[in-house]
Parts: C-alpha cells; structure tokens; sequence
C-alpha cells in the first residue's frame, strides 16, 4: 500500500512492515488530539444519553397530563349532570309547592328535560382544555350554590308549614356569580380576602384549648385595616362592640331567614337600620373580642341556625 506523501516523514515500510516513527513533539500533539476526540465523544454521548432521557419524561408527563384532564373532564361531566338532576327536582319541587299553596298539588315535571337525554347528549363531548375546564366548574359551582339556596329556603318553608309564603321563594334573587352583586339578597361572595384559618365545626377554642368548641362560622385571617364586605343586601342590625366574643360586630338582615354576622372588627363603618348593597365595604378586619389575631369571623343563619358560610361561596375568594 502506498504512502500518502503527507505521511511520508513519519511512515516508513519494510516489505509488508509499516513503521510510524513520531518525534517527541509530534507524539505529544497527536496524544493531546486524541484525548480531545475521546472526550468530544464522551460528551456526545453522555448528552445524547441525558436527551433521550429527557425526552421519555417529557413523553411520560404529557401522557400523565393528558390522563388528569381527561379524569376532571369526565368529574366535571358527572357533576354537571347531578346538577342537571338537582335542577329539575328542584323545579319540581317548587311546581309542588305551588299547588300546596292553591290546594292542587302537582305532578311536578321540571323544565322538561331527561337526564338520561341529557347524559346521551354528553357521551361524545369533545375534550376540554384545562381553561374550559376551570369555567365550566366555575359555572358549576356558581349553579350549586343557586340550588342549595333554593333547597334551604324550600325547607325552611315546609317545615314552618308555610305554603302560603310561597311568593317569598318565588321572589328569591338568584344572581350568584353573575356579576349583578349589587342587590343580591343571598350571601354568595366572600366578606373579605385572606387565608381560612379555622373552618366551620367542632374545634379546640384557639384562647381557652377546650376540645368541646363548635364554630359557628369560618375565620378568614389577612392584614390588619383589611376591608371587609357585605355578601348580600340587607338591612343592617347590630353594628359595633357586643358581648359574647364578637368584638365589635356587623349583623346583617337579608330577608327569606337569611342572617350573616361579621366579627371581631378593628372598625365598624355602618350603623344598624343601614341598608347596605352586596360587596359595600361595612368594616375593617381587627382583633376585637376573644381573637388571637386579625381576621374576620363570618356567619351564615337560616332562621336562627347557624350553617356553615362554605356552601354558599364561590371557589376562590
């Protein structure tokens, strides 16, 4: 085989022996070369390993994400059809109460619709995007408050044997969550921003360490001064410092047995006979009465009885 020239200098061959005779320098240049190809290679190779791994993750995580989303896709398709259901009962509900009250009960019959159409009609619903998603579970939430509503108000009805109030129920303003806030009658906005510190039911008291405590309402802690707002119009009751570990307190009277109470407030901004608009600003969070920091404590009363304010508000405050 023949010698490239360029080689010549450093190649020689005997017969069929070929000899490579290289200089100190020339070695020391040809081993710093190829320490630089092997480790080109290595790093090559170790990215190559690192990006085909990253890859797989990626695959494995929007695989995961997709299943999630179609899962609360499919959550939000069952909620939306129990809703469908509560709605129609409902309706009924109220047709029935109708009749009580002229004396020719009725049959009921709902808006018409068939939850088993309704559910067909679901069966090839396309797949939703994570924002859909999040609206339509808004909708949904805003539409399951509407309906505990109506269902308090049906019983507090029936079990005062009052059928003949009736117009009362008929009358009830049902704007929960569509921006109409104003003259909104039925608590279903959050009296203040902040951070649920203590949920309604049983507890240990957070000033005595008593295990047999029972919150009437929820604690919602923020900064001291923040403003704290009507969740409904009403008339305004009791406004400023009482007995009994409120502190300085804020009642409001919305009508239909509705009653929301606001606690432990820094500074009261209204005065009882008031009549106040769903979302005015009626005080400050404070620390007033038996608290352990600023907060706002917020109740809601049916006829007397406190219930707890989570079922009547929205997601997220």
């Amino acid at each position: 085989m023949k010698v490239p020239s360029i080689l010549s200098s450093v190649v020689s061959q005997n017969g069929e022996n070929t000899t490579i005779t290289l200089s100190h320098k020339q070695a020391k240049i040809a081993a710093i070369v190829g320490t630089i190809l092997f480790v080109a290679a290595l790093v090559l190779t170790i990215w190559g390993i690192a990006r085909q791994a990253e890859i797989v993750q990626l695959r494995q995580q929007t695989q995961l994400q997709t299943e999630q989303l179609k899962l609360l896709q499919q959550k939000t398709e069952v909620l939306d059809k129990k809703i469908q259901n509560l709605n129609q009962i409902s309706e009924e509900n109220k047709q029935m109460l109708k009749g009580a009250e002229s004396g020719t009960p009725s049959q009921g019959g709902g808006d018409g619709s068939d939850p088993k159409q309704v559910a067909a009609s679901d069966e090839t619903s396309p797949t939703l995007t994570a924002a859909q998603l999040s609206a339509r579970l808004s909708k949904l939430d805003k539409d399951a408050q509407k309906l505990l509503v109506s269902f308090y108000t049906m019983r507090n009805i029936l079990r005062d044997g009052g059928a003949q109030d009736i117009a009362a129920l008929q009358q009830l303003n049902y704007t929960v969550g569509s921006g109409g806030y104003t003259n909104s009658t039925t608590p279903s906005i959050w009296p203040s921003k902040g951070v649920i510190t203590s949920p309604y039911g049983s507890r240990i008291d957070p000033v005595t360490g008593a295990s047999s405590a029972f919150h009437e309402g929820i604690d919602i802690a923020d900064d001291y001064g923040t403003s704290i707002v009507a969740t409904a119009a009403g008339t305004v009751t009791i406004a400023g410092y009482t007995d009994g570990g409120y502190g300085n307190l804020v009642e409001i009277d919305h009508g239909n047995g509705f009653v929301t109470r606001y606690g432990h407030n820094s500074a009261v901004l209204v005065t009882p006979g008031m009549s106040v608009k769903q979302g005015q600003v009626i005080a400050l969070m404070g620390s007033t009465g038996k608290s352990t920091g600023a907060h706002v404590h917020y109740e809601v009363r049916i006829n007397g009885t406190a219930v707890d304010p989570m079922v009547f508000l929205p997601i997220s405050n």
